[in-house]
C-alpha cells in the first residue's frame, strides 16, 4: 500500500474533485456515540471478517495533499457470515490537530441509509505526529449497536470525519495481501461519489454471533377456571445469547393471538384471559427474540368447568370455599 498510496490520492482527485462541506455526512440524523451505545445480547461474539496484514497509511479527513485539500473518507466492502453484526475495530491512530469524532457506519450501498453507526472521540485513538509507523497504531473499536444482517451478502463500512481543515486520522491498509471478499472505495466529496481501488484493503476486523432461537417457554397457571372470570398466566424463558423476547400466546377460543414484550431473558411474563364459555382449551405461547427467531410452540390444557349461570352461584362458591376438601359429588355434579 506504501507504493499505491499517491496514485491512489492522484486519481481521485482527477475523478472527483475537491469537496468542502462542513459537516459529516450521516445517512442517519440519529447518530450513536460510544458513551451512549445500546448493545443486546450478551456480547458473545467471535471474529468475523478481517484484513490484518499492514502496508501503510492514508489520512482520513480533511488534510493537505500535495498542495490541496480534501476530505477524504474510506469505505470497505465485506460478506459478513455471522446473522448479528456487533461491533468493528480498525487500525488507525489520529493527528495532534483532531478535534472532531470518528465516525464508522455500516450500510448495504455506499451511498444508502446507514443500519447502524457510531462516532468515536479522538482521545480514544492514538496521538502521533506526522505519518505514523505500525507500532503507533492501535486497534480501535467501534462498538455500534447489534444489527441483523443476511450472510454472504456484501455490505459497507464508511470511516470519516467532519469535513474540517486539519481535522483528520490516519487509517491504514494493505496493497499486497488483499482482502478476498470485498474492497476499498474512496471519496473526497462528503461520500457523495465513491472511487474503488481493488488492488487495496483497509486492515479491518469485524465481530459477530450467530442468531440463536429462544428456548420453548414455560406456561404457569391454574389448569381450571371459571367461565366469565379473567386467569392470570406466567410465561417465561430464556433466550441463549441473552436478547429480549416477545410472547405469542393463542387462548384456542376463537380469540385474536396476542404478543407481550419485550421482556428480559428469563424475565417472567405475565397475561390475564377470560373464557366465555365452557369447555377445555389449549393454551399455545411461543418466544420471538428481537431479531424475529422464534422457539418451539409450549401448550398447557385449561378446562372452564363452571359458568357464572348456576342457580344461587355466590351461595355454592362461597361454601366450596369454606370447605374446599367436602362435597365431591356435589362439586363434580357442579362442575367446580
Amino acid at each position: 500500500m506504501k507504493k499505491i498510496i499517491p496514485l491512489l490520492i492522484v486519481g481521485i482527485l482527477i475523478l472527483t474533485g475537491l469537496g468542502a462541506a462542513a459537516i459529516p455526512f450521516s445517512k442517519n440524523a440519529e447518530i450513536q456515540t460510544k458513551q451512549n451505545r445500546i448493545n443486546t445480547g450478551s456480547r458473545g461474539d467471535e471474529l468475523d471478517q478481517s484484513m490484518t496484514s499492514y502496508d501503510g497509511v492514508l489520512p482520513l479527513g480533511r488534510t493537505n495533499i500535495f498542495g490541496y485539500y480534501a476530505n477524504l473518507s474510506i469505505a470497505q466492502s465485506f460478506k459478513p457470515q455471522k446473522e448479528i453484526q456487533t461491533r468493528a475495530q480498525f487500525l488507525m491512530a489520529r493527528n495532534a490537530t483532531t478535534l472532531y469524532p470518528c465516525y464508522l457506519a455500516v450500510r448495504d450501498t455506499l451511498t444508502g441509509e446507514d443500519l447502524t453507526i457510531i462516532a468515536v472521540e479522538p482521545d480514544e485513538f492514538p496521538l502521533v505526529s506526522g505519518t505514523p509507523t505500525e507500532e503507533q497504531l492501535a486497534w480501535v473499536e467501534f462498538n455500534f449497536k447489534d444489527i441483523k444482517i443476511t450472510p454472504e451478502q456484501t455490505y459497507y463500512i464508511v470511516v470519516y470525519t467532519a469535513n474540517i481543515t486539519e481535522n483528520y486520522y490516519w487509517i491504514s491498509g494493505n496493497g499486497t495481501n488483499i482482502y478476498p471478499d470485498g474492497g476499498v472505495f474512496l471519496s473526497i466529496d462528503d461520500g457523495n461519489t465513491w472511487s474503488e481501488f481493488t488492488d487495496a484493503d483497509g486492515c479491518f476486523k469485524t465481530y459477530g454471533r450467530n442468531n440463536e432461537a429462544p428456548e420453548t417457554p414455560s406456561i404457569d397457571g391454574p389448569a381450571k377456571g371459571k367461565v366469565g372470570k379473567p386467569i392470570t398466566y406466567t410465561f417465561v424463558t430464556d433466550d441463549p445469547d441473552g436478547d429480549e423476547v416477545y410472547y405469542c400466546i393463542n387462548w384456542s377460543d376463537g380469540t385474536p393471538e396476542v404478543i407481550i414484550g419485550p421482556f428480559t431473558s428469563g424475565e417472567k411474563a405475565t397475561a390475564n384471559h377470560t373464557w366465555s364459555e365452557k369447555g377445555t382449551y389449549i393454551i399455545k405461547a411461543k418466544a420471538k427474540n428481537v431479531w424475529d427467531k422464534e422457539s418451539d410452540w409450549a401448550t398447557l390444557s385449561v378446562t372452564m368447568p363452571c359458568s357464572y349461570n348456576i342457580p344461587f352461584q355466590p351461595f355454592w362458591e362461597r361454601l366450596f370455599e369454606r370447605f374446599p376438601n367436602a362435597f365431591p359429588i356435589l362439586r363434580h355434579l357442579l362442575r367446580y
